[in-house]
């Protein structure tokens, strides 16, 4: 009788611990996700001080077949804007909305703390007199040096790339960048997406660095495409914006392709997919 209890109470712990191995290795045996037609490498920069960017590149379908050369669209806030664009660019190639092109994200590769903190330093282009939760921001010229100097060298270099169709999509503080780039340094990009940039950045400094542009340059042959949700902050996004685009619009740059959309219902950070996609019919329509 002991025996036929023992057993009783021992089997049920055999079975759980039998059931609880053959899961353990089942997850060991799963391998993680990964986009068809992407790789990824490193940059140590020497112009941002012990920085070793994570580069993750998106390639078109038929890339591997093919002896062409491609535009590149360079996406900041790679850690978590590289997939979607890619899938996004992905989709419309497919049904032939877009040309075929290159996708870099620029990543940093080491959690969503760490992302948070370094974008406000690489993507601000001064300490802003207002706002001081970012004590590391004002490093945007350091991180244009990297793309100019490191990343365009290493993505030229190993990739058919048509180098003077460059492109350029950020969001939010990346937005603000792009901004900054567009007047700046132009040459570094033909064409912008820009979406829910934050303008309000040191006191909207923006406009200012455009109209130092304009005393200069009545001619910029560029693309840009702006847009932003009309659920978003007024006072970060909406009311700098539209200053800006109403300084833009009044300057009349010559050879200057300007777009901008309002997107209905939709927030910072919601509007992100469909102004991104939107952007890429825009300047990369067949």
């Amino acid at each position: 009788m002991k025996r036929f209890f023992l057993t009783i109470i021992i089997l049920p712990f055999l079975l759980v611990n039998k059931s609880g191995l053959q899961a353990q290795t089942a997850q060991n045996q799963q391998k993680q996700v990964s986009l068809d037609n992407t790789e990824q490498f490193s940059i140590e920069s020497k112009y941002v001080k012990g920085e070793n960017y994570l580069i993750q590149v998106g390639l078109p379908i038929a890339y591997k077949h093919s002896d062409k050369s491609y535009p590149v669209l360079y996406v900041l806030d790679g850690d978590k804007s590289f997939g979607m664009t890619k899938e996004i660019t992905d989709w419309l190639t497919w049904d032939k909305e877009i040309k075929d092109l290159i996708v870099v994200g620029i990543s940093y590769g080491k959690g969503s703390e760490a992302w948070w903190n370094k974008r406000a330093r690489d993507f601000t282009q001064f300490k802003d007199t207002v706002y001081y939760y970012y004590p590391n921001a004002g490093g945007a010229n350091n991180f244009l040096s990297f793309i100019k100097n490191e990343l365009f060298t290493a993505i030229n270099s190993n990739y058919r790339t048509i180098q003077d169709s460059n492109a350029i999509v950020g969001l939010s503080f990346g937005g603000l960048l792009s901004s900054y780039v567009l007047f700046a340094q132009p040459d570094m990009f033909k064409s912008y997406i820009i979406i829910s940039p934050s303008l309000f950045w040191n006191g909207n400094s923006i406009l200012k660095t455009e109209d130092d542009y304009f005393s200069k340059h009545k001619e910029m042959n560029k693309m840009v495409y702006m847009a932003y949700g009309s659920q978003d902050d007024n006072r970060w996004v909406i009311d700098p914006t539209n200053k800006l685009i109403e300084v833009v619009q009044l300057h009349k740059y010559e050879g200057l392709k300007f777009v901008q959309q309002v997107f209905k219902g939709e927030t910072h950070i919601s509007v992100f997919p469909v102004a991104l996609t939107h952007g890429l019919k825009t300047i990369f329509k067949r």
